[in-house]
């Protein structure tokens, strides 16, 4: 009686293996019907593993990029050919162990293809973190597209190897701008500096300490550095006075020789150890920089000479101080509290990410230094107007200079020659030109020049103004009031004939000599008796060593006297 269910059962069982084969048989892929039917028996593990894969999900949630600051909404100005780090945010969501894969990034400007990248293959982060390179995919973007409008489209796992949910949201585009800037240029003038204190004579070869870090945090993709003619300067830099004085005398080279309109930055690099390793710094003063325009000086401090640098020529771009460190002059609208840089930053040199709460901005006296990108903004609309003006009409005229004191202006000596003439600013101050009764023959605005350090303040006017004819004085006012009034020698021939010069070549170089010992000259050379460089401003006692100072034969020598009589001009044969 028990058979008949044994073989109910085993028919059962028969059956029921028959329908597994054929549901098998149906279920197959289409890459698994390629294979011989003894391998179907394998096809359920081969249908689990997507089903399981398939609770991920990948994502692009943002693109960003990197050239110096940056802020998580891309806000910062971008500038063209400078180097570019871009951060890709990926995001795995789900469970199971991280997914690894591409990323693909592809750029056009308007309908044209720049290329192709590929990012990776790296772990996708569960949640791709601002401060962490490790949770993003990044690569430095190729030179050609950085430059007008570019669109980059992202896409993550491009040739879909991690199995997904939803394989439609796996793509980011964005738009960007890179502005074309003009190069930051910067002449550097190596100070010859002899202290008074000691005797001691500091000199260094004309080198480049700072374009480095400079064209990594300023908003320009190229520096050029030119070399002046080394400035020989006498005194005791321990006394801010003494910086004031430099910083004046530098003032007058790059009136002369470039005018206060051009972009040209003229930077004083000071040595600050002898041959022997002997320094004369004791501390204090260490860098000076005029408020909104392009003169500064500082000391050769190895490797950090580049950020005190960035500091001084900040202020060279209107920068005012931030809020760290005890500065004066501090920047009432520095946005974030004790001068941290406040956003991510990052050094393209090294792609290294800088923490906006451990760095701080350049225009503090805190450190490490970087910039912020409230800082780098003002920068960048700094660069674009001063390189968008017209360039100065050059013509004979009087260089004009004064340094203020409280209320009252000392006029520096005046000299009369050929050179970029300046606009003045809205400072208020005016100076006048008067004839011999007093009349006033023209009235032009002065610029007025500030600057600020623990321990140093000064102020300076400078203009360079056309000469009418029969000026025989000049006076600074503001608001109707005189604040300093001086005579001038007239440009007849008597007065020329009143100075002269002589050069005469020595074992250690040239010899400059003039007749009038009590009448500071400015000094400068020419090759061509167009370009002319400076070699010494308000020199005293009738002459001037030129040793170590290579002239070639064939260029002039002009000797400007400092009462305003005509120059002297000397040929080098």
């Amino acid at each position: 009686m028990q058979e008949r269910p044994t073989r109910l059962i085993a028919i059962v069982v028969l059956l029921l293996a028959a329908a597994l084969t054929h549901l098998g048989s149906v279920g197959t892929t289409h890459a698994a019907s390629q294979r011989r039917q003894a391998q179907k028996v394998y096809m359920p593990a081969v249908l689990q593993r997507p089903l399981e894969a398939a609770t991920r999900d990948l994502t692009i949630v943002h693109l960003e990029l990197f050239q110096t600051v940056q802020t998580a909404t891309n806000s910062v100005s971008l500038i063209a050919d400078k180097p570019t780090l871009l951060r890709v945010y990926a995001r795995a969501t789900g469970s199971g162990v991280a997914p690894v894969a591409e990323v693909t990034v592809h750029a056009l400007r308007g309908m044209a293809s720049l290329g192709t990248l590929t990012i990776g293959p790296h772990v996708v982060s569960s949640q791709p973190l601002l401060g962490d390179l490790n949770t993003t995919f990044n690569i430095d973007l190729p030179a050609e597209w950085l430059a007008g409008d570019v669109t980059l489209m992202a896409t993550i796992d491009a040739v879909n190897t991690v199995p997904e949910m939803n394989e439609t949201n796996n793509g980011y585009t964005a738009q960007f701008t890179f502005h074309t800037v003009a190069p930051l240029q910067i002449t550097i003038v190596p100070i010859t500096y002899t202290d008074t204190r000691t005797g001691r004579v500091f000199a260094d070869p004309p080198h480049d300490p700072i374009s480095d870090w400079l064209r990594g945090a300023f908003p320009v993709s190229h520096v050029t550095t030119a070399f002046h003619t080394a400035f020989a300067f006498t005194g005791d830099l321990r006394q801010p006075s003494e910086w004031e004085r430099l910083l004046d005398n530098l003032t007058t080279l790059w009136a002369a020789e470039v005018g206060m309109d051009a972009p040209t930055v003229y930077y004083g690099l000071i040595p600050n150890a002898d041959a022997g390793g002997a320094t004369w710094f004791e501390g204090g003063v260490s860098g000076l920089g005029w408020i909104g325009q392009r003169v500064s000086l500082g000391l050769d401090v190895g490797v950090a000479t580049g950020n005190a640098a960035g500091h001084e020529i900040g202020h060279n771009f209107g920068r005012q101080h931030a809020p760290c460190g005890n500065p004066n002059s501090v920047d009432p609208h520095y946005p974030y509290p004790n001068a941290t840089i406040g956003v991510y930053g990052v050094n393209t040199d090294n792609d290294v990410l800088l923490d906006p709460s451990a760095n701080y901005d350049m225009m503090s006296y805190c450190g490490p230094e970087w910039v912020s990108d409230y800082t780098y903004e003002a920068l960048f609309h700094d660069q674009v107007a001063r390189t968008s003006r017209a360039a100065q009409r050059s013509s004979d005229g009087l260089l004009l200079r004064a340094t203020l004191v409280g209320d009252e202006a000392i006029i520096l000596p005046v000299y009369r020659l050929s050179g970029p003439l300046t606009s003045g600013d809205n400072s208020g101050y005016q100076v006048q030109l008067l004839d011999a009764a007093g009349e006033v023959l023209a009235t032009h605005p002065v610029a007025l020049l500030q600057a600020e350090e623990a321990g140093v303040q000064t102020q300076m006017l400078v203009a360079h103004v056309p000469a009418p004819s029969g000026v025989t004085a000049l006076r600074f006012v503001r608001q109707g009031r005189v604040l300093a009034e001086r005579a001038l020698a007239g440009p007849g021939p008597e007065q020329a004939a009143s100075v002269s010069a002589e050069v005469r070549a020595t074992t250690e170089g040239l010899a400059l000599a003039w007749s009038r010992p009590d009448v500071p000259a400015l000094v400068r050379y020419s090759a061509d008796g167009q370009q002319w460089t400076t070699l010494a401003v308000d020199a005293l006692s009738g002459r001037l060593n030129l040793a170590g100072i290579q002239l070639p034969a064939g260029g002039q020598i002009q000797v400007v006297p400092g009462d305003g009589s005509p120059v002297i001009t000397l040929a080098l044969d």
